[in-house]
């Protein structure tokens, strides 16, 4: 009895765990164009590459501060030169000497200084590439989603065609229509076949893009969840450009640039001074000491003043040029950058006023328009190129909101990778429908 009480027992906490299980809420699916992003920051060859470059200038720090190679050298002594005999050094002397070259106090500091600042230039620069990275991402896969989005309306526009193209045929073979109208129709329908082939080879452009940035590998499924969220107000400009001296990358990558050739100019400073010889020396069966062994201390001096003119002045000039050019080169970069952010803005801001113009009145015009055209049309009190001109204008209008609504993204990928920030956090509007035409009844016509 016991047993089946145990074993029931057991049967109903498996059952539980398995109900528990199916009751548990699953983790919501990651966003796509973050998992896209992640992707080709782990996988961009191009990253990789400034990730080993990072590592290398690591590895130059100690390097940086080693003292100079030590020498050695072995003299053998009071050898004839009119009986040469090498063994003669066994009873005649030998002497083993080991020097040292010590730089001159500080010179070992700059120089570990100036490998540090290089590696910080590698890891800004790898800041930079990842940010402008993280831009073109996001920017090839909202070109990828609008013309995903944008064969959508061609197909249904498409259907519109053919059934406005039926609507004529019936008329004309009925003797109530023309010979134009139908040709009308039947061109209408191949240039939009014609945009559907040019739509298709974006797409696949915008892919082979992607491709290229995820370092190889491209999940398409991913990009059919790319969402592309509506205009939102942009960031103020004033804001953001006052925001490029806290951390834009490539203006940060200047700065450390320019703090590299800052300590180049120190060094090129010290190396006025001179260094330092230390060194000792064991003298075995010294005959001119009387065949004992001995010990013997130097110290010495380099004297860097004889090439003053022709080594260490002219070094300390090309340093403060390098310097010179250097501060010049910031100053160009962070103009550059304040007129690319000031040039993403307005493109963002003048998107957005496009989006909202065709999204809150000519799409909503166009589409009354092309309504009205249509009701007439099937009564006879419209000719079929209204019909046409005002199925294009509806069409028209919706591609170009599509397209504003995708700019003012991109626009704000920009400005992201021109900030070096993940996100703006410019607020999206959820929920919105997105245009379509609807292809006629067939019946209307």
């Amino acid at each position: 009895m016991k047993p089946m009480v145990a074993a029931v027992g057991t049967f109903a906490m498996v059952v539980a765990a398995f109900v528990c299980a199916a009751q548990a809420p699953e983790a919501p699916p990651q966003d796509p164009m973050t998992t896209l992003v992640e992707t080709a920051v782990a996988n961009n060859p191009a990253l990789a590459a400034q990730r080993q470059k990072v590592a290398a200038a690591l590895d130059r720090l100690p390097q940086a501060k080693a003292l100079p190679d030590p020498t050695a050298d072995l003299e053998l002594m009071m050898l004839s030169v009119n009986h040469f005999n090498a063994g003669d050094a066994l009873s005649k002397g030998v002497s083993i000497g080991v020097t040292q070259a010590l730089p001159y106090p500080g010179k070992r500091k700059l120089r570990e200084e100036k490998a540090r600042r290089q590696a910080a230039v590698a890891q800004a620069d790898l800041h930079a590439m990842e940010s402008e990275l993280r831009g073109e991402v996001k920017a090839a896969a909202y070109r990828y989603a609008l013309n995903l989005r944008l064969l959508d309306l061609n197909d249904q526009t498409t259907d519109a065609l053919k059934a406005a193209a039926s609507g004529a045929m019936a008329l004309y073979a009925s003797g109530g229509g023309t010979q134009t109208d139908v040709l009308l129709a039947q061109t209408a329908i191949t240039q939009a076949d014609k945009e559907h082939l040019d739509l298709v080879q974006e797409r696949e452009i915008a892919a082979a893009r992607l491709t290229d940035l995820l370092g190889g590998s491209l999940d398409r499924s991913l990009l059919q969840r790319v969402d592309i969220p509506e205009p939102a107000e942009e960031p103020s400009l004033d804001g953001l450009l006052n925001e490029l001296d806290g951390g834009a990358p490539r203006i940060a990558a200047s700065q450390a640039r320019e703090q590299v050739d800052e300590r180049q100019v120190a060094i090129a400073k010290k190396d006025f001074e001179p260094d330092f010889i230390v060194g000792g020396r064991y003298r075995h069966n010294d005959v001119t000491m009387g065949g004992g062994d001995y010990l013997t201390a130097m110290v010495g001096i380099t004297l860097p003043f004889f090439h003053r003119k022709d080594r260490y002045g002219p070094a300390l000039d090309e340093a403060l040029a390098q310097r010179e050019g250097a501060k010049q080169e910031t100053a160009g970069v962070m103009n550059q950058v304040r007129y690319d952010l000031t040039e993403a803005w307005q493109s963002a801001s003048r998107d957005r006023a496009v989006f909202e113009l065709l999204q809150n009145g000519l799409v909503i015009q166009a589409k009354q328009a092309y309504e009205s055209s249509l009701a007439s049309y099937g009564v006879g009190k419209t000719d079929f190129t209204t019909l046409l001109n005002s199925l294009a204008g509806y069409y028209g209008d919706q591609r170009q909101t599509l397209v504003a609504q995708a700019d003012f993204q991109i626009a704000l990928a920009r400005m992201e990778a021109i900030l070096g920030v993940p996100s703006l956090h410019a607020a999206s509007r959820e929920g919105a429908a997105r245009p379509a035409v609807t292809p006629p009844d067939k019946k209307e016509h």
